[in-house]
């Protein structure tokens, strides 16, 4: 049976209609193609829709042909479907997408098991910690290792950059900055600019300054934003202690206490406190 026919048989069963089942996730002509066949779903959209009228994952796949379920996990970006959930902290929907994961037949199973698995531990406070240490480990070797990112990835690896040393990072960091440096997507944005204020911490603690620039004129190239201002006040105060370290002016001194001060104005003053912290260490380096 194929994902149109089981989508058309568990919507019958529920004496709804087309209209009614597809609701908002999709339009309706689009979904009445997807039942006979004529268009594929894309895992997101398929995932809200089972999820939209009470049908578990894992029950839905369990009831698809073997030769179906294969080209589902072949044609369809599940990787979207954990992007989407991961950025609305929707812990639910990652859960669900686990079970479809765990009873699929790729071949990279265990692999995006454990991507997942980190993923749901970060959703609401992004701790690593909430992961074992023996999973941040070889999660730690498998991000090291994953040569085209999607956004999930992306961010695992933004939250897990305190696990590997400076020179590694910046391996990763330019790796995964050549490939999404002119995406016009907020939240790739948002955690790249999170990706560089990393960078720009550590190569500060470290006096290694000249790899900074590349760093700095990345995040000069994208445009500030209302979502992005936190991120590019922090990337300003960093930039401003690099300027300083070149020039030795205290005009670049001042700019960064101001920056520190917006922090606290913005609600943050512990979070303020601590850049205020870093800055009176290293500043004056």
């Amino acid at each position: 049976m194929t994902i149109g026919q089981l989508l058309k048989q568990y919507r019958i069963e529920s004496s709804k209609t087309q209209k009614e089942w597809a609701g908002n996730t999709i339009s309706t002509s689009y979904y009445s193609k997807v039942e006979k066949d004529q268009h594929r779903i894309t895992a997101e959209d398929l995932i809200a829709l089972l999820r939209a009228n009470n049908i578990k994952l894992w029950e839905f796949f369990g009831k698809l042909s073997q030769e179906d379920k294969v080209r589902y996990d072949e044609n369809r970006d599940i990787g979207e479907a954990m992007n989407e959930a991961f950025y609305h902290n929707d812990k639910d929907q990652l859960k669900d997408i686990k079970n479809v994961i765990a009873n699929s037949e790729i071949a990279d199973k265990e692999d995006q098991l454990l991507f997942i698995n980190a993923v749901i531990a970060l959703v609401g406070n992004h701790n690593v910690e909430n992961l074992d240490e023996k999973d941040q480990i070889e999660l730690k070797e498998k991000i090291f290792n994953i040569s085209d990112f999607d956004e999930s990835k992306l961010a695992l690896y933004c939250n897990f950059m305190t696990l590997y040393d400076l020179d590694n990072n910046l391996l990763i960091s330019r790796r995964v900055i050549t490939q999404f440096r002119y995406s016009g997507n907020s939240n790739v944005q948002e955690t790249i600019l999170a990706i560089v204020i990393n960078i720009l911490f550590m190569c500060i603690e470290e006096n290694r300054y000249k790899e900074t620039e590349f760093f700095i004129q990345v995040a000069d190239q994208i445009s500030t934003k209302p979502n992005l201002f936190f991120y590019k006040n922090c990337i300003f105060i960093l930039k401003n202690i690099v300027n300083y370290h070149y020039e030795r002016k205290d005009e670049y001194l001042n700019k960064a206490r101001r920056a520190i001060d917006h922090i606290s104005s913005l609600g943050m003053p512990e979070y303020s406190k601590d850049v205020k912290g870093f800055f009176d260490k290293y500043g004056r380096n």
